[in-house]
């Protein structure tokens, strides 16, 4: 089993977390009245001591008086992950993950021309270096290197989607394996 905390220690923990925080101000009636939540889970299971899969689910919302500011922060995503470690197990290995993302976006408006669907194809590659135990759980230093290729479909519209890659140096990521 393996919990992967992506990012945890650089301020994101964007693939685990779970937050709810509101802030209000009842002395005036202008200051905006901040929402948000994160709810996220990322679960991979190693089906032979090489091949293991997961799966990562993460809902995310924030409104300011009751409206969507950013669609950026308001999203739900759903992964499935795949990995080989090239030693064998999910501790002290070399590893290769592909990993596919949907990732579905609230809309401003109706009109609003922005991608309310987008989906991630990640090969990574990476280390997992075991440095020690916490309350009896193998915790692990996994940093890897990963390349993204992504396509943002505006409005159901093939015609004007987006294509994005990215090449990205994961230094903060950990992972925790029982």
């Amino acid at each position: 089993h393996m919990v992967r905390l992506d990012g945890c220690f650089d301020g994101q923990c964007d693939t685990l977390d779970l937050g709810m925080g509101s802030a209000t101000n009842e002395t005036t009636a202008q200051d905006d009245d901040v929402k948000s939540q994160t709810i996220a889970l990322n679960y991979a299971y190693g089906f032979t001591p090489n091949f293991g899969a997961g799966l990562t689910y993460v809902s995310a919302s924030e409104t300011v008086d009751g409206d969507i500011v950013s669609v950026d922060d308001n999203y739900n995503m759903i992964g499935i992950n795949l990995y080989y470690n090239i030693q064998g197990g999910f501790s002290d290995t070399c590893f290769v993950g592909l990993h596919y993302n949907m990732y579905t976006y609230e809309d401003l408006d109706a009109t609003a021309d922005s991608g309310n669907k987008r989906t991630d194809i990640v090969l990574e590659y990476g280390h997992r270096y075991p440095i020690g135990k916490v309350m009896g759980v193998a915790m692990n230093w996994s940093p890897s290197v990963s390349y993204t290729m992504g396509t943002t479909a505006h409005n159901n519209d093939a015609i004007d989607d987006d294509k994005q890659t990215a090449l990205a140096l994961n230094v903060a990521n950990f992972a925790i394996t029982y």
